[in-house]
């Protein structure tokens, strides 16, 4: 068994996400069409208020910031329930993926950033 932090060896790569692919997949299809625009809208305006408190200059551990954080962990774990390593590199993807950094300076400049500083908080603090 390893830790955490531990490396381990990965033949296939491409395989590493197949499972949770799956599962939010299903996830995803078992929500009817208002389930998922009220997700949409909840999702847009969760990133609106993590702009806003980016733009007051919050720190990314302010009490506010994180309770953001906590329900986007929790909607997440609708589709996967990911530990806190896997949650720290979804938030990396975030600001990886062009698809979501455009999303988010849509939003505001910065956002995806903010938002995987914030999620990697989030998991330090809840994996302790």
């Amino acid at each position: 068994m390893t830790s955490e932090n531990e490396m381990v060896q990965v033949d296939r790569a491409e395989n590493l996400f197949d499972e949770c692919e799956e599962a939010s997949r299903e996830a995803s299809e078992a929500m009817t069409a208002e389930d998922q625009k009220w997700w949409q809208r909840e999702t847009t305006a969760r990133m609106a208020r993590l702009a806003g408190y980016m733009a007051a200059g919050m720190p990314v551990d302010a009490p506010e910031v994180q309770a953001e954080l906590d329900i986007h962990y929790a909607s997440i774990c609708r589709f996967w329930t990911p530990n806190a390593a896997a949650y720290r590199r979804l938030g990396q993807a975030y600001l990886d993926d062009p698809r979501f950094l455009r999303t988010c300076d849509r939003i505001a400049g910065g956002l995806a950033a903010y938002q995987r500083d914030a999620m990697a908080l989030y998991a330090d603090v809840w994996s302790r």
